[in-house]
């Protein structure tokens, strides 16, 4: 009797949208769970600008705005080395220093250290509605209470600085800034200092030496954005505690889905058909396939891929299948691709809101 021969197993996956952003380390082994990283994107979020829904898509950042100096009770704040002036009260330009105590208006000098010490260089100072001055040194964070010819300084913390003088922002009564050690908040009158999502901030955002660095928050999108001289720069969603890097000279966007993995622990599988639902109103999406043996190759190749697009340059070497979705729900494609570990890349040049992607897969062979 002919031996009956059972058709492979088909796998589906729903793909969703990686909820978490980018995050410091990819948990590279791993199967696909309900919410995830992603790898790598570009001018994305969780919260798309086309329907305003939490499903991810297209996503313009904002560039880095002006800043003046600072003024604290009616005086304009300067500083240079490891001195702090502060001008005489009502005259900016009145910093000529006075012996006559009685005169409470006159200007004020003060260093960001305990008395009769040397305080630290001075990188920024932040004047908070005429309560709290906090002071930076690179390695310091410092808050004084009170008028700067009479008041209280006191050291919040000697081993957390700042690395710029713009390198700040202000949510109401919360202070966000970007020192060598990451993201920190701290409340206004220096309680509360702490890392920002610690064990989600990219790598990028780690040991940070930009001196140009800007932050701006942006109250409508509930984030802080993070304006870089010479990398990506970076919008933090305090909503969703995500990280989502972006590029103002650019109105082109890309995310990676995955790495999924869509073999076995020792073989290939192969993706039979793939199809994506995009908004009624999306543009137009371009997806790819990449392919790699682990988790990690994938997720690699995958950012090699986008940043090889964004310069303009070569990524077909990445590539393993590829095609176009519409608005609404598209037509099945057949990519082919064999692999144990892919990465699902999006990319359009228009505005653009995603839903999901299907992935048909069955086993293809063992790995060799």
């Amino acid at each position: 009797m002919p031996t009956k021969i059972m058709p492979p197993r088909v796998k589906t996956f729903s793909l969703r949208f990686p909820t978490l952003g980018v995050v410091r380390s990819q948990p590279h082994e791993r199967d696909y769970p309900e919410e995830f990283p992603t790898p790598w994107s570009m001018n994305v979020r969780l919260e798309e600008s086309l329907t305003d829904r939490l499903r991810g898509g297209s996503f313009t950042g904002i560039a880095a705005g002006s800043r003046t100096s600072p003024v604290f009770r009616d005086r304009a704040i300067t500083f240079s080395g490891t001195a702090v002036t502060a001008a005489r009260q009502g005259d900016s330009t009145d910093t000529t220093f006075s012996s006559d105590l009685s005169d409470t208006a006159r200007p004020a000098r003060l260093q960001l250290s305990e008395a009769g010490t040397t305080g630290g260089a001075v990188v920024a100072v932040i004047a908070h509605k005429d309560a709290y001055l906090l002071g930076f040194t690179a390695t310091e964070t410092w808050v004084l209470t009170g008028d700067p010819a009479t008041g209280v300084l006191r050291r919040v913390s000697d081993k957390v600085g700042i690395i710029g003088a713009n390198a700040w922002c202000v949510n109401h009564d919360t202070i966000y800034f970007m020192s060598s050690l990451g993201l920190y908040s701290v409340g206004a009158d220096g309680s509360g200092l702490k890392p920002v999502s610690e064990d989600k901030l990219p790598h990028e955002l780690s040991g940070l030496t930009d001196s140009t660095c800007t932050l701006t928050y942006q109250h409508s999108d509930k984030g802080v954005y993070i304006h870089l001289e010479s990398d990506a720069d970076w919008y933090y969603d305090t909503d969703k505690d995500s990280f989502w890097p972006f590029d103002t000279t650019t109105s082109d966007s890309h995310v990676l889905i995955g790495p999924v993995r869509i073999g076995s622990p020792t073989g290939y599988g192969l993706i039979q058909t793939i199809h994506g639902v995009l908004a009624e109103s999306s543009g137009r999406v371009d997806w790819r396939i990449v392919i790699g043996d682990t988790a990690e190759e994938a997720s690699d190749d995958g950012k090699a891929a986008i940043t090889a697009a964004l310069a303009g340059g070569d990524y077909s070497q990445y590539v393993s299948g590829s095609g176009s979705w519409s608005a609404g729900r598209s037509k099945a494609s057949w990519p082919r691709a064999k692999a144990m570990w892919v990465c699902l890349w999006l990319s359009s040049s228009t505005a653009w809101a995603y839903e999901q992607a299907i992935l048909e897969t069955i086993p293809f062979g063992r790995f060799r």
